[in-house]
């Protein structure tokens, strides 16, 4: 009788790259892949399903972007359109549009600049602390963000049509515990500001 693998050592993978009913991945990931399955105290299946993970979330960032290239809209901009839109009819400071949007001000600000001569959004001083900008959606931004927020949830519903609903379930229920697991780990130790 054989033992039973552990984590590191090297087991069958339940996926092969050479399954012809599987999509190949990019030179990279079998690359990345075959250096794992070679390597002592590498779990290559872990590898294979986190390099696999990044590869899907890849190709439906892409997918995603498609949705928002006839909007003329950035990543950053359709993110600060759907924070305005969701807080209106109250304005924002561009340092919590930055925040929420995990930005630098300084890309804040770059994405402000555009989406103002775009006449999607208003920016104003505060009448008492004058240093302070808030940031309101205008009614243009809003029916931009409108058109845009719909092409954008059906691009990401077709990202995931070809799932059966049980496989949908255990994947959403895989990448809740996988969250949860990245965020604690990354959370920032006392005196470490978030990015």
């Amino acid at each position: 009788m054989g033992a039973v693998p552990n984590s590191t050592e090297q087991r069958p993978s339940s996926l092969a790259f050479d399954d012809p009913d599987l999509p190949v991945p990019s030179f990279a990931v079998r690359t990345l892949v075959t250096i794992a399955e070679r390597r002592k105290g590498v779990d290559a299946a872990r590898c294979r399903l986190a390099l696999l993970h990044l590869e899907s979330a890849l190709l439906i960032h892409r997918s995603l972007r498609r949705a928002l290239t006839g909007h003329k809209l950035s990543d950053l901009q359709f993110a600060v359109l759907v924070i305005l839109f969701s807080t209106e009819p109250e304005p924002l400071s561009a340092s919590v549009l930055a925040e929420h949007a995990g930005v630098t001000r300084s890309a804040m600000t770059d994405a402000l600049d555009k989406l103002e001569a775009a006449r999607f959004l208003d920016r104003l001083r505060d009448e008492i602390d004058r240093r302070i900008i808030h940031v309101r959606i205008t009614p243009a931004g809003q029916e931009a963000i409108d058109r845009a927020v719909n092409d954008y949830l059906r691009a990401a519903e077709e990202a995931v049509r070809e799932l059966q609903p049980s496989m949908q379930r255990a994947l959403l229920a895989a990448y809740v515990e996988l969250l949860r697991s990245l965020t604690t780990r990354a959370e920032p130790s006392a005196g470490t500001a978030p990015l």
